[in-house]
């Protein structure tokens, strides 16, 4: 009889589990037979173990899996009574019940229970024995188990139930049916006040406990189970299913997170904008605090609140934006501050814009972060190189990335590609945790600190206790320099470009924080670290809906600004001295001085920041003795001659420039009769060289003219337009002309009233 008996008990599928950082339990799922039963406890409260033998089989811990006493007992009661009123069975035996399934109650499958029971006995300790009993037994309807049963009928863990409750658990088992709301409550009660009285006579509760537990009412109708993470859950139940799942979210930090992703998205839902994740990570481990994967409190699923968002692929918009500038910054490409040509772009067709549609000439790269301009970003990513940008994003967990660099072309820095809160916000961790672990490292890298998120607690099994263990390295593809420029651009609050009212998150904290708007209105992010959190936070429709007015700064970035303001403060990353170096920089340019730059500061820079070049901008001119005319020897005597720097930008960046710089002074114009020096007078702003044009069409469907736009270096120029072999007309002050033109490749000439020619070729689709 025992080789039939099976070494596991149970093959029931249970429910799977998330518990909180904190151990308490975050959600359930229903295991896939239906019942609520979750996965069998190692430990049982002492409350419920008490209650459980001293109802069932008192002498539990004495037996050998069968009571001799207790079955001449129930005999004689049995005999007595003329009917079958008690049957003797310890729970030793119950359990074994329970594992053949519940067999019809006979005289055989009872002798088949016995030797069950005997085996189990020498197979289990006691308290095993307990645990698969407790996790099995029946507590009425789909209700399996005394923790299960915890949950649906009082809302909380078994360890937390008073003694009231333990003994209402306690007799359940027995005649589960006698849980039903609304039925059997009286029989209930007396089964439960009985076992009390029998606790109060064997000295376990006071007279005063006695009658307090009595009074307890019975548990009503079940209640539902906590789903405070249920996108995590959903996410983790595919790997982990019938399990209970640790993770490191902390519970009420996830409480209030969820909250606010819900609080938002009621508001936003006004403007048909019904979706919104945020997530709360560990800077240092990357360990998940909350998880609010979209709102939770809609019950319409045709507006995608069962997506997980923090998973899905959405366009990216500005938010990789540092990540270039970074990137420049560790390769020595330029200087924080360099000047970014900010002009009219065409590269291929694909004309990038900035957000409100103006152009400012020239700006220092740290503003073009800060203020998120696109022409500028566009441009360094031409000169950083498209396909070593994409190398270096997968390198820093970006895996959504499936595509070549002529797929992605100069759009990867706009939202050209896709990606997911998950990587987004895990990159910016890594970032973080790479600067704040420079000093530790004594200016060493450890490539093991570029990792994704976990919702795992991290056990590091062997740590780094040595800056000399072989797992560092001196090299790294972001140095901590380069990030720590990039973080102070980011922490500037100012932006403009997007919103007039940032203002509004003027925070006690410093932030570095990022947001990205993709095209059309479909996507709003905001990413923000700290050395202690990063939080990322993404704002849209699941359905990939675009709405009006739907941007970064405008809904995601409230959102990230709330999140923080109830977390906990952690100062600011300490600045990498040891990869900086002082050096005079241009205050006009932001380039390293040159010799003739009249202002200059004394900046900290990146090492690599000395193989910029020399500031380009400032240049020796020759005047007049009164300073109103450019003047050479060719018409000017070498002692009358003033030579003095002047800070001159190519004509198509000071086109713009001067709109905004009202201390920007043009050249003087040269003097008359003067031969002028080889120079490019003539540039033209738009089309481009090599530019690919598309023939505009208006309402009424007919083909409209295009607007061609140059600078001059001198203001009082008169400028002849050339198309092909046709003359256009001419311009001056304002170089801009209109032409209605076909498709196919053309040629077009500007030359100025001293002869200066500018040629360039385009095509028109």
């Amino acid at each position: 009889m025992f080789l039939f008996i099976p070494r596991q008990l149970f093959s029931d599928p249970y429910s799977t589990l998330l518990y909180s950082n904190e151990g308490k339990l975050l959600g359930a799922r229903i295991a896939p037979d239906g019942q609520w039963r979750f996965p069998a406890t190692d430990t049982l409260p002492p409350k419920f173990i008490k209650c459980l033998t001293t109802y069932e089989d008192k002498r539990f811990f004495y037996h050998p899996g069968v009571d001799l006493l207790a079955i001449v007992r129930a005999a004689k009661l049995n005999i007595g009574k003329q009917r079958v009123v008690s049957g003797g069975s310890t729970l030793t035996m119950q359990l074994a019940r329970l594992a053949r399934s519940n067999r019809e109650r006979t005289f055989y499958e009872k002798g088949i229970e016995t030797c069950w029971a005997l085996f189990i006995e020498t197979a289990y300790s006691k308290k095993e024995i307990l645990n698969l009993y407790a996790s099995h037994a029946p507590f009425g309807g789909n209700v399996i188990g005394v923790e299960t049963a915890a949950w649906r009928y009082f809302g909380r863990s078994a360890a937390e139930l008073s003694w009231a409750e333990s003994a209402t658990l306690a007799v359940l088992p027995n005649s589960p049916a006698l849980i039903h709301p609304g039925r059997n409550r009286k029989r209930l009660k007396e089964k439960r006040d009985t076992l009390l009285m029998r606790l109060k006579e064997e000295g376990v509760l006071e007279q005063t406990e006695y009658e307090l537990a009595c009074m307890e009412p019975l548990p009503d109708a079940p209640l539902p189970l906590p789903d405070e993470a249920p996108h995590l859950l959903e996410r983790l139940a595919t790997d982990y299913p019938g399990t209970r799942i640790p993770s490191t979210i902390h519970y009420h930090l996830q409480q209030q997170v969820q909250h606010l992703v819900n609080r938002y998205a009621a508001r936003y839902a006004s403007n048909h904008i019904y979706n919104l994740a945020a997530l709360v990570a560990d800077t240092e481990s990357g360990e998940v605090r909350a998880y609010a994967g979209n709102v939770t409190n809609i019950q319409d699923n045709n507006q995608g609140s069962q997506v997980d968002i923090i998973t899905s692929s959405r366009s990216t918009g500005s938010v990789l934006k540092p990540l270039l500038y970074a990137a420049m910054l560790h390769e020595g490409l330029l200087l924080p501050s360099t000047l970014i040509s900010d002009v009219p772009l065409n590269i291929n067709g694909f004309a990038p814009q900035n957000y409100n549609k103006t152009f400012y000439g020239a700006v220092p790269a740290h503003d073009a972060i800060k203020r998120s301009l696109n022409v500028p970003l566009v441009r360094m990513l031409s000169q950083y190189n498209t396909g070593r940008f994409l190398a270096l994003l997968k390198k820093w967990g970006m895996t959504t990335l499936p595509f070549s660099e002529d797929h992605y072309g100069a759009s990867l820095i706009l939202g050209g590609a896709e990606g997911s809160l998950w990587d987004m916000t895990g990159m910016y961790a890594s970032l973080g945790r790479t600067l704040l672990h420079y000093r530790t490292y004594n200016g060493r890298y450890n490539p093991g600190d570029i990792h994704p998120l976990t919702s795992f607690p991290v056990h590091t099994k062997n740590p780094i206790r040595s800056i000399a263990d072989k797992r560092l390295t001196d090299r790294t593809s972001l140095c901590a320099a380069s990030i720590w420029f990039a973080f102070e651009a980011m922490s500037d609050l100012n932006r403009p470009e997007e919103e007039s009212d940032w203002q509004q998150f003027e925070s006690m904290k410093k932030i570095a924080w990022k947001t990205g708007t993709s095209y059309g209105g479909r996507d709003a992010w905001a990413i923000g670290v700290t050395p202690k959190y990063v939080v990322g936070v993404w704002v849209g429709n699941a359905s990939g809906e675009g709405r009006p007015g739907l941007t970064g700064v405008g809904n995601a970035a409230p959102v990230l600004f709330d999140i923080f303001s109830f977390l906990p403060g952690s100062g600011w990353f300490d600045m990498p001295y040891d990869e900086m170096e002082e050096t005079v920089i241009c205050r006009k340019s932001g380039h390293r001085a040159s010799p003739v730059c009249t202002e200059t500061d004394t900046l900290y820079i990146p090492h690599k920041g000395n193989n910029t070049p020399l500031c380009p901008y400032h240049k020796l001119i020759h005047l007049s003795t009164d300073g109103r005319f450019r003047v050479n020897s060719s018409c000017e005597s070498i002692d009358r001659i003033i030579t003095r720097p002047w800070f001159v930008l190519p004509p198509s960046q000071e086109y713009y420039y001067k709109n905004y710089h009202l201390d920007y002074e043009p050249l003087p114009p040269v003097k008359p009769g003067c031969v002028p020096q080889s120079s490019r007078q003539i540039e033209l702003i738009y089309p481009g060289h090599g530019a690919v044009l598309y023939l505009p069409k208006g309402f009424s469907g007919e083909k409209e003219k295009f607007i061609f736009k140059a600078a001059h270096a001198r203001n009082d120029a008169v400028i002849y337009w050339h198309l092909d072999r046709e003359y256009l007309g001419e311009t001056s002050q304002l170089h801009q002309i209109a032409c209605r033109t076909t498709s196919g490749k053309h040629v077009l000439t500007l030359v100025d009233d001293e002869g200066n020619e500018r040629k360039i070729t385009f095509e028109v689709k």
